[in-house]
């Protein structure tokens, strides 16, 4: 698949042009340092696609390349609410090689109950999978779960090592979360997060004074604003939960997208076990996948696991074996990297577009950092106003009402900008029309 998808990649980047001859077999496997059998079987595959034909004693030829195709919007709508995966974009091909060997290989798995932890075989690549992205983690630690909301529910319901029972949450923060809690009817406290960054002094008192079992935080392109703490931030949060023995949970759900080698999790800074670590697999994949990977400090893996096993034997199994399949083949790594470079261009556009209008200090590119933005209006600005003359120009921008505790928070004027499917066309075009309508309103 590795040899596939690099033949691929050169037909689709103009190194073999249509109708040419690609090398011969003894040629490319020279090239690409494997056996004569890889090369037919990776040929094969593109043959299977109408990108290769064959001529007999002759050799392989382009037949056509295999153009992405530009994100679409239905009835010419610039949708900036989408976060989640291109589905135009995501390279069914090489993931469903993945699922036909799964079914070959795990065949017999599939008519068996698996483990509360989850596959084995996954468990074993995920952890040298996740060492080559700074977190190191023990086989024994890392559990398999179905989505990251099941983690979610499970940590929120669990008696932790310090006894404590109040949970800590950042406002605006992911909105399902705070419908668990609302749900479940648990005591939690928030804290304001928002450009300027948290109030440290107010932490560190809601550290000491109150029974916070752990505080909930996205370290990372925050949901629903996108902000990422800074180093020194991180290490100062790590140093007041191993002070005041409060757990974190780090919600990692746009870890592939994050491109600065710089911005590491905060687990990387953990030494005394008060990191849970989560991963989501839905935002650079596809939802449709429900798997997640929940990393744990060793005082939670007991009574984890026993909850695991009330909720659900194990996750999907045929989701888990296409998955450990599609990493351990590197195309996992393959498609992250496709996908931050397509992300760059539409983040450097949104930079670039959004300078242009920086008078207005309606954008935040201070504060930007990849793949989500939001703007704030004066109060000045009518929110419905601005509401209906957007929907009437056809740009949606994300609600953010739901990230808030009440209804009551929506009166901040703030407006998510979701970048993961639009084009830069469309990044450009929809900016100019978010500004047309602001600067309508404002002169009436």
């Amino acid at each position: 698949m590795t040899v596939y998808s690099k033949i691929k990649c050169d037909i689709q980047n103009d190194h073999y042009q249509e109708g040419e001859k690609i090398p011969s077999l003894r040629n490319l496997a020279s090239i690409h340092q494997c056996s004569l059998e890889t090369i037919k079987k990776a040929l094969h595959l593109l043959i299977e696609e109408n990108l290769l034909y064959s001529k007999d004693r002759s050799g392989y030829y382009v037949l056509q390349k295999a153009h992405t195709m530009p994100e679409i919007s239905k009835n010419g709508v610039i949708d900036f609410t989408s976060s989640k995966a291109n589905c135009i974009t995501f390279p069914y091909s090489e993931f469903q090689w993945c699922l036909k060997k799964a079914t070959e290989n795990y065949k017999e798995e599939f008519f068996r109950y698996g483990k509360s932890q989850g596959l084995p075989e996954l468990i074993q690549t995920l952890q040298s999978w996740f060492s080559t992205q700074q977190l190191y983690v023990k086989k024994e630690n890392l559990f398999i779960t179905t989505g990251i909301q099941q983690a979610l529910f499970i940590l929120s319901r669990l008696t932790f090592p310090n006894k404590k029972n109040q949970i800590l949450i950042e406002m605006p923060t992911y909105h399902l979360m705070l419908d668990l809690l609302k749900l479940e009817n648990l005591p939690f406290l928030t804290i304001d997060r928002n450009a300027q960054g948290i109030d440290w002094e107010k932490l560190e008192f809601y550290f000491k004074e109150h029974s916070i079992k752990f505080f909930y935080t996205t370290t990372r392109l925050s949901s629903p604003l996108g902000l990422s703490y800074s180093e020194s931030e991180k290490k100062k949060l790590v140093q007041l939960a191993q002070k005041y023995d409060v757990y974190i949970i780090e919600d990692d759900y746009l870890a592939d997208y994050v491109t600065d080698s710089t911005n590491q999790p905060l687990h990387f800074y953990d030494t005394s076990e008060h990191i849970i670590y989560l991963k989501s697999f839905s935002k650079i994949m596809f939802p449709g996948l429900r798997i997640g990977a929940c990393l744990l400090p060793s005082q939670l893996v007991s009574s984890f696991q026993q909850y695991r096993a009330l909720l659900e034997i194990d996750s999907a199994m045929f989701s888990q074996a296409a998955l450990n399949l599609y990493i351990k083949s590197g195309l996992f790594d393959q498609h992250i990297k496709q996908t931050q470079l397509l992300q760059e261009k539409r983040n450097q556009t949104f930079i670039e577009v959004s300078q242009n209008y920086q008078d207005l200090k309606l954008f935040n590119t201070d504060s930007f950092k990849s793949s989500k933005a939001f703007l704030t209006l004066p109060s000045i600005i009518s929110p419905s106003s601005f509401e209906k003359e957007l929907i009437n120009q056809q740009v949606k921008l994300d609600d953010m009402n739901r990230h808030f505790l009440d209804n009551t928070s929506i009166k901040q004027n703030v407006y998510g900008l979701e970048l993961f499917n639009v084009n830069t066309e469309q990044i450009e075009t929809g900016l100019a029309k978010i500004v047309d309508v602001y600067e309508s309103i404002q002169n009436k």
